[in-house]
């Protein structure tokens, strides 16, 4: 078997495998899931339904997604980016009933990264269907408004399209100046660095600026997806216990980080009501991306 077929077939590590290999990172992430999976507190207004896909790659899900007021795909809406593909994908998106569509592209979406592939996807707005690269879009569902930003953009790995350079450690952290303050709704082909990323594969710029946003008001819901691995949903807090995770992220594990951690929890690290749910909505996955997984829900 070649070496490539031995990373397309690989099994999944088993807990064993996961906590022999880094204890002190295996058991904080177990802390920090237990504090992410703690539910949001009750909204004061009549409930968004909110469908998030990622990462569908020509995959027709139409007979997965249910109903709801906005469909957000959060990028990687072909396999290999051509006109052809993208077109039927527009295609399939159009026949869906969702009145709200926000739709951005992935790494390798390519051919919206040239002029022509631009211009024809912001022709879809006749369509219904909001295509954003680096721009805000405000929807109103009922008597709720939402200022939503979308960006195609993630950290340079291989020749995809919609790649920044990656700078030491900080993944030009200039780049998300661009997310304006109001933003309600954040759409980013990739996650931040730490939250659904398969513990560090994210982008630590992201995620400094949205620290940033959290001094005024974060985003309610961030949606991305490009880690395939890393799907699910998460309860994002802005408080110390997420600090100290990120930094166990950040400086891979070590036990007094973990400590750090647990204690962060029981003194007063999850009493935060000021929260952002954050989503990988990567559809496929699994070896080979064989894996085909359902839309993710949201009501916000």
């Amino acid at each position: 078997m070649s070496s490539l077929d031995e990373i397309i077939y690989r099994k999944a590590p088993s807990t064993w495998e996961l906590f022999k290999s880094n204890p002190s990172l295996y058991l904080a992430s177990k802390l920090y899931s237990r504090l992410s999976r703690q539910p949001s507190p009750p909204c004061s207004f009549s409930s968004v339904r909110t469908i998030c896909i990622s990462d569908t790659h020509n995959t027709d899900i139409s007979s997965l997604i249910p109903p709801g007021d906005i469909l957000i795909h959060a990028g990687d809406l072909t396999h290999s980016g051509t006109p052809r593909e993208l077109q039927v994908t527009f295609d399939w998106l159009v026949s869906l009933p969702h009145e709200h569509k926000i739709v951005i592209a992935g790494n390798h979406d390519t051919f919206l990264q040239t002029e022509e592939g631009r211009s024809w996807a912001q022709s879809w707005r006749e369509r219904g269907i909001i295509y954003l690269e680096d721009e805000a879009h405000t929807i109103q569902v009922r008597s709720r408004i939402f200022k939503i930003f979308g960006s195609p953009f993630t950290p340079k790995h291989g020749n995809g399209a919609f790649q920044y350079p990656r700078t030491g450690t900080t993944d030009s952290p200039s780049r998300w100046s661009v997310i304006p303050d109001d933003t309600d709704i954040l759409v980013t082909h990739g996650p931040p660095h730490g939250h659904l990323d398969l513990n560090g594969l994210g982008c630590r710029a992201l995620l400094a600026r949205m620290w940033e946003l959290c001094r005024r008001q974060p985003p309610a819901l961030h949606v991305f997806g490009h880690i395939h691995g890393g799907r699910g949903i998460e309860n994002m807090h802005w408080n110390p216990a997420q600090s100290i995770w990120e930094d166990v992220v950040r400086k891979t594990g070590g036990w007094l980080y973990t400590m750090r951690l647990l204690w962060a929890m029981l003194w007063g690290g999850q009493n935060s009501r000021v929260r952002t749910v954050a989503v990988n909505a990567s559809v496929i996955g699994g070896p080979r991306d064989r894996d085909v997984r359902p839309p993710v829900v949201v009501d916000i």
